[in-house]
C-alpha cells in the first residue's frame, strides 16, 4: 500500500536515507477537521533496538533529519480528490516535527493520508487513515478508549511496546484519550534534565511498533500532566535540572498534535461531548494556603467550563481529567482536586459536575483502576489505570474504601461506549479482557 501510494504521486521511497520512525499522530478530530503530525527521521525504524540503556550508547534512537514535510489526504477510495498541505522545512529547532490542521473535511468519513518527506534527492512516505467525528445531530453509538501513565522502561513487551495498544486497537475505537503522564522526565534510564534528553524520551517511545501502528489508525486527544511536562507535582516557573518550564511546554507542542487552547471540548454526535481540562499551566503553587484564591484551573478556564457544560445538550457529558476529582487518593498527595491541598476548588468542582445531567468523570494519573462515587454529591469517577502491570502500585489491593465500587491495582485501560440513553464504562486488563463493567442510564 505504501509503495503504491508513493508511486502514484511520483515519489520513490528510500528506506535507507530517510523515513518515519515515529510514524504519525492524528489529533483533535472534529466533524470537519483534524490535526496531522509527523517527524522526519534518518531511517524507517529506531536504531539499537536492545532491551537495556547505556549512557554512552542510547538504545531505540530515532535521529531526526532536516528536510521538507507535507501531507496529502483524501476520502478513502477517492485518491483523485486528494489535497496537499504546503511543504514545510523542518530542522533541529523543532526536533524535525511538523503538524498542520486540515479543514473542510466531511463528517463521519474515512480519510486516508500520506506524510511525505523530502531531503536532498531522497523522498519517502508513510500512509495512515482516520475517521472524522459524526455531525452533532448524529445518533450513532460511539466507543472510545482511555489510558494514562506509560513509561518506556516499564513497557510489558520490550520489542513492541505496551500491550494495551494492541488490545485497544482490536476494539476498533472511534478515538483514544491519553490523559497525561505520557512519559516520565523525572524517572531513570535516563533522567531528562535537559532539552535533548527529553526529546530523546519522546522519540524512542513513539518508535515502538505497537504505539506506531495504533496511532497510524486511531485519532487521539492528548492531555499533559506533571511528568510529561517537567517533573512530579510541578507548577509554572519551576525547573528540572537544566530543563525549564518553558522548554517543557515547547517540547509538548512539538511532539503532540493539539489546538491552540490547552483546555478543549469535542462533540461526537448527539449523545456524547467530552471536556479536556488543563491542570498545570494555570495552577497556583501547591504549597499555597488553600482557599478561594487557590486554583488548578484559573478564572478563564472555570468560565469556559461552566458556560459550555451548561449550554450542552449532549446526552452524556464526560469530564476527562488528568488527575482525580473524587479519589480517594493517598494521604501523601497534595496536588489534585481529591486532596486537601486543593480541597476548596475540589468541593466546588464536584458540586458543579454533579449538577450537570449526564456528567461523570474519567481520570488518569493514578496507578490503579477504580470506580468511585462521591458520598456528598453522588458524582461518579472512573480511574482508567496505568498502561502496564509493571506500572501499577501506590495503593493496597485490599484497601477498599466506602467510595469504591470497584478497585484493582493492575494495569490496563478503560473503554466507554455511549448510545441513546446509556453509557457503559468497562475496565480492561492489558490484554483487553474486561474486568469490570458499569452501566449509566439517562
Amino acid at each position: 500500500m505504501r509503495l503504491a501510494i508513493l508511486c502514484q504521486f511520483g515519489l520513490i521511497a528510500s528506506v535507507h536515507a530517510l523515513g518515519f520512525a515515529n510514524g504519525v499522530k492524528i489529533g483533535e478530530v472534529t466533524p470537519d477537521s483534524a490535526v496531522l503530525w509527523t517527524r522526519l527521521t534518518a531511517a524507517d525504524e529506531a536504531e539499537n533496538r536492545v532491551a537495556s540503556w547505556n549512557a554512552e550508547d542510547p538504545h531505540w534512537r530515532a535521529p531526526g533529519l532536516s528536510g521538507h514535510l507535507t501531507f496529502r489526504y483524501w476520502p478513502e477510495n477517492r485518491p483523485e480528490a486528494a489535497k496537499e498541505t504546503p511543504p514545510v522545512k523542518v530542522g533541529a529547532d523543532t526536533d524535525f516535527c511538523h503538524q498542520v490542521r486540515v479543514a473542510g473535511l466531511l463528517p463521519a468519513t474515512n480519510y486516508a493520508f500520506s506524510a511525505i518527506g523530502r531531503s536532498g534527492d531522497d523522498s519517502a512516505g508513510f500512509t495512515a487513515s482516520f475517521t472524522t467525528a459524526p455531525a452533532d445531530d448524529s445518533g450513532a453509538p460511539v466507543t472510545f478508549v482511555v489510558s494514562t501513565c506509560q513509561d518506556f522502561p516499564r513497557r510489558d513487551d520490550t520489542q513492541n511496546g505496551h500491550r494495551i495498544y494492541r488490545s485497544m486497537l482490536e476494539l476498533g475505537p472511534a478515538f483514544f484519550i491519553q490523559t497525561g503522564d505520557t512519559l516520565y522526565y523525572d524517572k531513570p534510564k535516563p533522567f531528562a534534565k535537559d532539552l535533548a534528553t527529553a526529546r530523546y524520551k519522546w522519540n524512542r517511545l513513539y518508535a515502538l511498533p505497537n504505539l506506531r501502528e495504533f496511532h497510524r489508525r486511531i485519532p487521539t486527544y492528548w492531555m499533559h500532566d506533571d511528568h510529561d511536562l517537567l517533573k512530579n507535582d510541578c507548577w509554572p516557573g519551576q525547573r528540572y535540572g537544566d530543563l525549564t518550564w518553558d522548554q517543557g511546554l515547547k517540547i509538548w507542542h512539538e511532539q503532540v498534535p493539539q489546538s491552540d487552547l490547552p483546555y478543549r471540548r469535542f462533540r461526537w454526535g448527539r449523545h456524547l461531548e467530552i471536556w479536556l481540562p488543563e491542570g498545570r499551566e494555570h495552577r497556583s503553587p501547591n504549597p499555597m494556603k488553600d482557599g478561594p484564591e487557590k486554583s488548578i484551573f484559573g478564572d478563564a478556564q472555570w468560565k469556559w467550563l461552566e458556560d459550555s457544560m451548561r449550554r450542552s445538550d449532549a446526552t452524556f457529558k464526560l469530564f476527562v481529567s488528568a488527575t482525580p476529582v473524587v479519589g480517594p487518593d493517598r494521604k501523601n498527595k497534595n496536588d489534585n482536586h481529591a486532596n486537601e491541598g486543593f480541597a476548596h476548588e475540589g468541593e466546588r468542582l464536584r458540586r458543579f459536575l454533579s449538577a450537570i445531567p449526564g456528567c461523570f468523570v474519567i481520570n488518569g494519573d493514578r496507578h490503579w483502576q477504580y470506580h468511585s462515587v462521591d458520598a456528598e454529591t453522588g458524582l461518579h469517577e472512573f480511574g482508567c489505570g496505568p498502561a502496564s502491570d509493571l506500572h501499577a502500585g501506590g495503593w493496597k489491593p485490599g484497601d477498599r474504601r466506602p467510595e469504591h465500587r470497584f478497585l484493582r491495582v493492575k494495569g490496563g485501560f478503560a473503554s466507554i461506549s455511549v448510545e441513546a440513553g446509556r453509557a457503559v464504562v468497562t475496565h480492561h486488563d492489558v490484554d483487553g479482557k474486561p474486568v469490570h463493567r458499569t452501566e449509566i442510564e439517562r
